[in-house]
């Protein structure tokens, strides 16, 4: 019987349960996504998934990862941006964050946050991939940071690491008020924290 392609990664059924297991995480966080109901909800039965999960804890770290490999294409894209100097390339990515997240009737959730919060409970191979990830993020702010820093736009004594880090700490918090209600005003916030980190004015937005 031949296969709808011939890897599992590329086979579109695969897609299909990654895509619905994206939205499912989002919405109910690890413990309350049940893989029979996500299964039903895409008409795809278990048999199928385990030919490509061996279990839900793997599952979950796929899903992680194309959430992932997403998120820091766009991120690469805006941050390459050479028409715009290296402080007005994060700006723009902060408002972009913000734009996204308020998109929706509700706030959207962060998945390296969701999935943060399940991992005590869960094995190595998932606290990896979470760290990988949050590490890459980090090491994006800080080429870009650290490009700001040799255009004179950033003190060259800044700890651009540590800057780095405290950015996504700082949109993980505000991910969180935002969904208790705070909304625009948490992102206010959060703009204003990163470019007080920074030692740089807060542009004005038109």
């Amino acid at each position: 019987m031949k296969e709808d392609n011939p890897t599992k990664e590329d086979n579109p059924t695969r897609g299909r349960i990654v895509e619905a297991g994206w939205k499912a995480l989002l919405e109910h966080g690890y413990a309350g996504t049940g893989l029979g109901p996500l299964l039903a909800s895409i008409d795809v039965p278990k048999g199928s998934f385990y030919h490509f999960f061996p279990s839900k804890e793997a599952f979950a770290a796929e899903v992680l990862t194309a959430y992932a490999e997403h998120y820091r294409a766009n991120r690469q894209v805006l941050f390459a941006d050479a028409a715009l100097g290296p402080l007005a390339r994060l700006d723009r990515y902060l408002v972009h964050l913000e734009e996204e997240a308020l998109s929706r009737s509700e706030v959207a959730g962060c998945l390296y946050g969701v999935m943060a919060l399940a991992a005590p409970s869960l094995g190595a191979p998932v606290k990896e991939r979470l760290a990988d990830v949050f590490a890459r993020w980090e090491a994006d702010f800080a080429g870009l940071i650290a490009e700001a820093q040799q255009a004179g736009e950033v003190d060259p004594a800044l700890d651009v690491g540590f800057v780095s880090a405290c950015v996504v700490d700082l949109y993980e918090g505000t991910i969180i008020r935002a969904r208790a209600g705070d909304g625009v005003a948490a992102f206010a916030r959060f703009r204003t924290c990163v470019h007080a980190l920074l030692g740089a004015p807060l542009p004005v937005t038109k």
